[in-house]
């Protein structure tokens, strides 16, 4: 995941570029922070009132759903700007770095050309669906569905000027990142045309000309493109590009509307659960932003630091509640890092290494345990492709990663025991008196996670709801009641979370065009069609699968992940019986191993800039820690009781 260290609201320099810059970040931050204020305000009015009187505001979730869409696009622009997208860049300038040499900045110039590709073409495509798939009359409450859906190709438009703006200072390195745009205006040709006769009421004969050009020359050179597109990924080009780019190809090519992939992306961004996702990430950025963490890690271990190893319990149980409400891969790694290095290496003796690789192995454990954004997105996704019949939904998945996911706590929790010095340097005895006087000051934000639980599995509330009274339960908290995030304090927050939510979301968005247009197609069939000539035995198809999603994991971010390989191998958990409960608890657990494995696993990367070592030290110290979840991962995979125990 990128992260540039600029402030959230401090502008570049005093030149009219930097101003310029300045004011359009303050807008994408009020844009984003407005339609956060509606997630929050609409959902909580609408159960308040339907507690009270039996009858809600009937607009309510229509508008929240619109308002979700609007915060992941404007906060998409703004990761763009500052440049947060999910990379495996890093979000580092390789053209302003001197100590790269020519042929590293030709490669990033290679990455930049495909991002401004994609993001043009994905521009065109979110503008003709504005004029051309939405009626006219369409409202949103008293809004033209048409001026909301206009945020995605104004998105896709800032996000193109950002990227050519970020290429590097020089001119020519902004003219070679620019070359983009017109690649990806002859890509999309045929949203062009689409466009120009919605707009004007005809469209010129040589678009329609550069549009039969267009679907000849991809679908001849489909396969070497989308080789290019991939390849574009380890030069900085943005994942969601990649996987919007592979979609467009596969549109174009096929003689398919572009327009399906935006009209996807706004599809699944105003579809109910997938707003919980945005609010619980807020959630959890404000709780890194205050000094939440270190109370967290002060509760447990005066809980669990008295006797041997219970410095480590306390560092994978702050890392498990820290990770479930952040709910983005790595994001506990950078908060907490350097806090618990310090206590497990200190007080609790461990050696340097032995505290990185816990560290980074727990970073994130807590995304089997609710309100996990994984979980969440995962659900969404296999709802639609089980269908109603199969009796799936996300509340049953939650309730069938609660037993893996604790036993995985539990286990990386023994781990940390057995690592640990006989003899820790400072000896201690438990204390009842300071373990409530550590508890007191970090009640109110310990009590977040319980009272999600309890909500969401009584029915009280759903998750959008759960999500909305998280986020405004911790404003207030950190805000009024600790005073730890005054306004300015709270605005840069919200200024650090947005691009993360924003290219969060945006990941989403570009995985589900294209596994849109796989399951369209029907690739996933055929693929477990094709897989059953070759394997008929369960036992070997889950440990097939096993081996292929952490090989998954290392290449992809969680949620890409979910939706562009689940369609696939779904109907494949299917075909060989195994629960749908069992077979999400299994792809998600994989995926949490693939982070850490070597030497792509993202969170290494991770660790490797928080920590300050280099890769490969990184991955000698989290080997012992993949081996004990991979042990957890196998009793998962062929205990199915596990999972389905509390049905």
């Amino acid at each position: 995941m990128s992260g540039g260290d600029q402030s959230a609201i401090a502008p570049h320099n005093a030149a009219p570029e930097g101003a310029i810059i300045h004011t359009l970040r303050l807008i994408l931050i009020a844009i984003a922070a407005s339609a956060v204020a509606a997630i929050i305000a609409f959902p909580i009015a609408d159960l308040t009132l339907a507690r009270i009187f039996w009858k809600g505001i009937p607009a309510a979730a229509t508008i929240a759903d619109h308002a979700t869409l609007i915060l992941a696009f404007s906060a998409a622009a703004l990761a763009s700007l500052d440049k947060r997208h999910i990379s495996l860049a890093g979000g580092e300038s390789v053209h302003d770095d001197p100590r790269k040499g020519a042929l590293a900045k030709i490669l990033a110039s290679f990455g930049d050309v495909v991002a401004v590709t994609t993001q043009t073409c994905l521009f065109w495509a979110a503008l003709s669906l504005t004029l051309t798939g939405f009626d006219a009359a369409a409202r949103v409450w008293i809004i033209p569905t048409r001026v909301i859906a206009g945020i995605m190709p104004l998105s896709f438009a800032l996000m193109t000027a950002f990227t050519i703006r970020n290429a590097g200072r020089r001119a020519g390195l902004r003219a070679i990142a620019a070359l983009g745009i017109a690649l990806g205006s002859l890509l999309a040709s045929s949203c062009v045309r689409n466009f120009s006769a919605a707009a004007f009421g005809s469209a010129p004969a040589f678009l329609g000309q550069a549009a039969a050009a267009a679907q000849a020359f991809v679908g001849a050179y489909g396969l070497p493109l989308g080789v290019l597109m991939v390849l574009a990924v380890p030069f900085g080009a943005p994942i969601f590009t990649v996987l919007g780019g592979a979609a467009a190809i596969l549109f174009v090519g096929n003689g398919a509307f572009i327009e399906l992939a935006p009209s996807e992306a706004y599809s699944l961004l105003k579809g109910g659960s997938i707003s919980a996702l945005p609010l619980f990430g807020i959630a959890g950025i404000l709780l890194a932003e205050s000094g939440a963490g270190k109370r967290f890690v002060a509760v447990f271990r005066e809980l669990f630091g008295w006797f041997r190893g219970g410095e480590a319990i306390a560092a994978v149980l702050a890392c498990a509640v820290f990770s479930t409400f952040t709910g983005i891969n790595g994001v506990t790694i950078v908060a907490l890092g350097g806090i618990l290095a310090t206590v497990l290496s200190q007080s609790g003796g461990l050696s340097e290494d032995r505290s990185r690789g816990l560290i980074t192995a727990s970073g994130d454990i807590g995304l089997l345990i609710p309100p996990s954004a994984a979980v969440i997105v995962y659900g969404v996704n296999a709802q639609f492709l089980y269908g109603p019949s199969e009796g799936f939904t996300i509340v049953s998945l939650f309730k069938g990663a609660l037993v893996p996911g604790f036993i995985l706590i539990a286990a990386m929790c023994v781990a940390g025991v057995i690592m640990s010095p006989k003899r820790a340097p400072r000896e201690r005895t438990f204390s009842a008196s300071s373990s409530l006087g550590a508890l007191k000051p970090a009640a109110l934000e310990l009590l977040v996670p319980v009272l999600a639980i309890l909500l969401y599995f009584t029915g009280l509330a759903g998750l959008r709801e759960i999500g909305a009274l998280a986020v405004l339960y911790i404003a207030i908290v950190e805000s009024v009641v600790k005073k730890e995030l005054g306004p300015r304090k709270l605005v840069a927050a919200l200024g650090k979370a947005f691009p993360i939510v924003g290219g969060t979301l945006m990941v989403i968005a570009a995985a589900r065009g294209l596994s849109f247009y796989l399951i369209d197609a029907n690739v996933p069939a055929a693929f477990t069609t094709w897989i059953q000539a070759f394997v008929s035995s369960k036992f070997v198809f889950l440990l097939l699968l096993n081996l292929f999603l952490i090989v998954v994991g290392c290449l992809m971010d969680i949620f890409s992940a979910i939706l562009v390989v689940s369609p696939f191998l779904i109907p494949l958990g299917i075909a060989f019986g195994i629960p749908p409960v069992q077979f999400g608890v299994i792809f998600i657990m994989n995926l949490l191993l693939g982070f850490l494995t070597p030497t792509v696993g993202m969170n290494i990367f991770l660790a490797s800039y928080t920590f300050r070592k280099p890769v490969p030290r990184i991955v000698r110290d989290v080997w012992p820690f993949i081996i004990v979840q991979a042990a957890v991962l196998i009793l998962v995979t062929y205990v199915p009781a596990l999972s389905t125990i509390l049905k």
